[in-house]
């Protein structure tokens, strides 16, 4: 029986993108592509300038249903949004893709053969390949398959997180707190083109790592674990990474260490707007 046969297995593609027109468009074309499709498609645009446009889908595939934000939330605040959408509607299990991962043609397919095994329990990751040559199954946003019965007993990710951390709170802690274990399938892959990593990291980049990092420690694990070694090395690349600036991003990592040491969330640093660098 194939997942079109089976009302168990029904899935809906969720997407975020953000200022990402042609990664968009190939993250699109490679779900479109899969030897077993997803039912429908729901991209979330978390406030791109400009505003994605239905005209540029490419055609064919799953039908798909465009949602706007009215404000970039950020990961945290752009998947909160989707999965509230979601939720909406009466697909079985999400399918959680970033705009800029391409899976394989078969990429569905193969997470559907775990997915089916409990399929009301399903919490499934591909592995993911990122642009420096490495891999492996990280919880992140990289085209995993989640059932529904999940996302309405854990709740929607933390929209203030924003930035940093709100997979590692979702994914990795509460998810799994709640009984359902990250499950890994070893032949199905997505490709992660990583097209907002460019040369230099941001200065608002370290204030939300400092602040998230701390926060999730503090509030939601409540152990130290790796913390020290984690927080060590966004020090050490604040200080080492680029020569010039360093007071600023100390100042900034400084502040990010006060504000998740309070619980003070949201979007307090100011954001510089990202746009997508050339895939390789």
């Amino acid at each position: 029986m194939s997942a079109f046969e089976d009302p168990d297995l029904s899935a809906m593609a969720v997407v975020l993108t953000y200022n990402a027109p042609a990664s968009l468009a190939r993250c699109l074309l490679s779900i479109a592509s899969q030897s077993t499709p997803p039912q429908a498609i729901l991209v979330v645009d978390n406030a791109s300038i400009p505003p994605v446009d239905p005209v540029d889908f490419p055609p064919g595939g799953p039908p798909i249903t465009l949602v706007r934000s009215d404000h970039n939330g950020g990961p945290a605040g752009g998947y909160a949004l989707a999965l509230e959408h979601f939720l909406k509607a009466d697909y079985k299990h999400a399918w959680i893709i970033d705009d800029d991962m391409r899976p394989d043609p078969d990429c569905l397919e193969r997470l559907w053969v775990m997915a089916a095994k409990d399929p009301s329990r399903a919490f499934v990751f591909p592995i993911s390949h990122q642009l420096d040559g490495t891999f492996g199954a990280w919880p992140s946003w990289c085209a995993f398959l989640v059932a529904r019965e999940i996302i309405e007993q854990v709740g929607l990710p933390m929209a203030e997180l924003f930035w940093w951390a709100e997979d590692t709170e979702y994914l990795q802690w509460r998810i799994p707190q709640a009984g359902y274990p990250m499950r890994v399938v070893g032949d199905a892959h997505v490709r992660h083109d990583s097209i907002r990593h460019g040369e230099g990291v941001p200065v608002w980049k370290y204030y939300y790592e400092a602040r998230n990092m701390l926060y999730v420690h503090l509030y939601i694990k409540k152990r130290v674990g790796y913390y020290p070694r984690n927080i060590a090395k966004l020090i050490g690349r604040a200080v080492l990474r680029e020569p010039e600036g360093r007071w600023v991003r100390l100042k900034a990592l400084g502040e990010g260490l006060a504000d998740g040491a309070r619980g003070r969330l949201g979007t307090q640093f100011p954001i510089e707007v990202m746009q997508e660098r050339t895939s390789t």
